[in-house]
C-alpha cells in the first residue's frame, strides 16, 4: 500500500481541490522585481509550473520561427531568388527578387511551418496524459534540439520546406501549456494565468524577429563570418537553449501539487483513447472554438511568417529595422493576451458564462476589423501608419487567444487535456487553411490579408451559436448553481489513503508554521463547473 501524501507547507493560497487562487507571477526581492517561482518546487508547483510552461513555449518560437527574420539572407544563399542566377555571382550584395517561384517556395515552407504542428498538438491530449505535463515538454524540448541543429544543413527550396515542417512540432508546447496551468489554478484566476502563459509564451514569435537578426549580425559583421555560414550557426543557438531549458525543467518543476500528474486528478479512470477524441469531437461547441481558435491563432502565426519579409520588401527597410517592427507584432502579446484572459474572468465575474462568449466576440470582430485597417495601408503612407494599425491588430488577434482558453476549460472539463489539443491543433490547422487558400493563390499579400480579415469576422459571429444547459450563451444564462460541496472525484481531491489536511504558509508570514486553509463562503461563478 503506498504510503499517504502529506501536504507541504504551500507558500500560495490553495483551495480544498489543491489549486491556486491567486495569480502573482512577479514578487519582490528587496527593490528588486523577480519572477516568483518558490523556494522549492514542492512547496510552490504553481508558480514553478507556470515559468517553466511559460518559458518553454516562449522559447519554442526561436526554434519555430527561425528562418522567418533570416529569410531575406537564407533565400539567396540556397539559391531560390527569382534572379538566382545573378544572386549567385554576388550573394553578399546583390538584392534578392522575390515575387514568383520565389514568393511560391516560401508560401510552401510557411504552410509548412505548422502542418506537422496540426497532427502534435491534436496527440498532445492523450499524450500529456500518459506521461504528464512536465516529461512531455522535456520530450518536445529534446527533439527540437535535434530537429533545429539539422536546420543548420539547408541547402535548397526543397530542404527548406522539409525542415519547417519537422520543426513545427515544437508549437505543441502550447497545449502543455494551457493544461498545465489549467491544473494548478483555480477557477477564479485560470483565465488570467493561460492568457498570461500563452501571451508570455507567444511573445517569443516577436523577440525571435529581432534575435536572430541580431546574432546574424555578430557572427556576420563582428566576427566576419560568410554569410552561408553566419545564417548557420545562427540556428544552432536555439539547439543549445533547448538542451539547457530541458535539464532546468525536468529537475526543477512537478506535474501537480501531489507531484506525478495522475488521471484520476480529472475525475475520470482511463486515460484518454480515439473514443475520447471522438466525444469531445462530437460536442459542436468545440469544433466551433477549433475554428474560431484557427481564425486568431492561426492568423497570428501567418504573420509571423510573413511580416519581415513584408516591411522589408514593401517599405524598402533594412533586415533589422523590420525585424524591429515584425518584434512589435509578438511584443503585443506582453499585455494584449493576458488582457483577454482578465476580461474573460472579469465579466464571467459578472455575467457567467454569457460575459466570456461576448468579450470573445467582440476581440475576434476587432481582430478581423484592424488586419482590414493594416493592410489597407499603402507605402507612401509610410510605416509608422502601418505600425499603428498593426497594433491595433495585434491587441485584439492576442485578447481573441485569451478569450478562447478563458472558455476552453469550462467546456468539457473531465477531457480538459483533450479539449485543449483539439482547440490547439484549430489554431495551428488555421494558419495551414489561409496559407495554402488565401495566401498562396491570392496576386499579392495584401489581397491575403483583406481576405484573411473577412474570415475572421465571418468566425466571430459563430460565437453566437455556441450555448449549454447549465452554462447559458451570449443571450442566456444557464441552470448552473453555486457548488454546495466539491465532489471527491475534483482534481486534487484527496485519493484514497490520503490527509485532506491544506497547509498554508504565506511567505514572510510570522504566525503558526501551518495552519488549516480556510475556504470562505463564497458564491462561485456561474461558469464554474465541479470537476474543475
Amino acid at each position: 500500500m503506498a504510503s499517504p501524501w502529506e501536504a507541504p507547507e504551500w507558500e500560495v493560497p490553495v483551495n480544498a481541490e489543491l489549486k491556486c487562487t491567486s495569480f502573482k507571477p512577479f514578487k519582490f526581492v528587496g527593490p528588486v522585481l523577480l519572477p516568483h517561482c518558490g523556494s522549492s518546487k514542492r512547496t510552490n508547483p504553481y508558480m514553478r509550473g507556470f515559468w517553466a510552461a511559460t518559458i518553454v513555449f516562449n522559447m519554442a518560437f526561436m526554434g519555430w520561427f527561425a528562418f522567418a527574420p533570416l529569410m531575406v539572407w537564407v533565400r539567396k544563399d540556397i539559391g531560390i531568388c527569382d534572379n538566382a542566377a545573378e544572386v549567385a555571382l554576388d550573394v553578399e550584395n546583390t538584392d534578392c527578387i522575390c515575387q514568383n517561384d520565389c514568393r511560391r517556395t516560401l508560401v510552401d515552407a510557411g504552410i509548412a511551418s505548422v502542418s506537422f504542428d496540426v497532427f502534435m498538438r491534436f496527440l498532445m491530449g492523450a499524450i500529456i496524459e500518459r506521461a504528464g505535463p512536465r516529461n512531455t515538454d522535456v520530450l518536445l524540448l529534446c527533439y527540437g534540439a535535434i530537429v533545429v541543429a539539422c536546420s543548420a544543413a539547408v541547402t535548397s527550396g526543397e530542404g527548406l520546406i522539409v525542415i519547417r515542417f519537422f520543426v513545427s512540432a515544437m508549437g505543441a508546447t502550447f497545449v502543455v501549456n494551457q493544461v498545465w496551468n489549467s491544473i494548478l489554478f483555480d477557477h477564479s484566476v485560470v483565465g488570467i494565468a493561460n492568457a498570461t502563459a500563452g501571451g508570455w509564451g507567444n511573445l517569443g514569435a516577436g523577440m525571435v524577429q529581432v534575435i536572430m537578426p541580431a546574432f546574424y549580425r555578430l557572427f556576420h559583421n563582428h566576427f566576419g563570418v560568410s554569410l552561408s555560414t553566419s545564417w548557420r550557426l545562427c540556428m544552432l543557438v536555439p539547439a543549445l537553449v533547448y538542451v539547457v531549458l530541458a535539464v532546468w525543467v525536468f529537475f526543477g518543476s512537478q506535474d501537480t501539487p501531489k507531484g506525478k500528474f495522475d488521471v484520476r486528478m480529472m475525475g475520470k479512470q482511463e486515460k484518454a483513447g480515439f473514443k475520447t477524441y471522438w466525444e469531445c469531437l462530437k460536442d459542436y461547441r468545440v469544433v466551433l472554438m477549433f475554428f474560431q481558435y484557427g481564425a486568431c491563432f492561426g492568423t497570428e502565426l501567418v504573420m509571423h511568417n510573413l511580416l519581415h519579409s513584408y516591411f522589408h520588401d514593401t517599405f524598402h527597410m533594412d533586415a533589422v529595422s523590420a525585424g524591429v517592427l515584425a518584434f512589435c507584432f509578438g511584443g503585443c502579446n506582453i499585455y494584449a493576451r493576458p488582457i483577454g484572459g482578465l476580461l474573460s474572468d472579469w465579466a464571467s465575474s459578472r455575467m457567467g458564462m454569457r460575459g466570456r462568449l461576448w468579450v470573445h466576440f467582440f476581440s475576434l470582430l476587432g481582430q478581423g476589423a484592424t488586419l482590414f485597417g493594416f493592410a489597407s495601408v499603402t507605402p507612401t503612407q509610410g510605416w509608422g501608419f502601418a505600425l499603428f494599425w498593426l497594433i491595433l491588430f495585434a491587441t485584439f488577434v492576442n485578447m481573441a487567444e485569451g478569450t478562447s482558453y478563458g472558455i476552453v476549460p469550462f467546456m468539457i472539463p473531465e477531457h480538459l487535456a483533450v479539449v485543449s489539443a483539439i482547440v490547439g491543433a484549430g489554431g495551428t490547422l488555421g494558419a495551414v487553411i489561409v496559407s495554402s487558400t488565401l495566401y498562396r493563390f491570392a496576386s499579392d499579400d495584401v489581397t491575403a490579408m483583406k481576405w484573411n480579415a473577412l474570415y475572421v469576422i465571418v468566425s466571430s459571429f459563430t460565437v453566437f451559436a455556441m450555448r449549454w444547459e447549465n452554462l447559458g450563451s451570449m443571450f442566456s444564462s444557464g441552470t448552473c448553481k453555486p457548488a454546495a460541496s466539491i465532489p471527491a472525484s475534483t482534481p486534487g481531491a484527496a485519493l484514497p489513503g490520503e490527509p485532506e489536511k491544506l497547509p498554508y504558509k504565506q511567505e514572510g508570514s510570522t504566525g503558526p508554521s501551518i495552519s488549516e486553509v480556510v475556504v470562505p463562503d463564497a458564491a462561485v461563478p456561474p461558469d464554474a463547473p465541479s470537476s474543475i
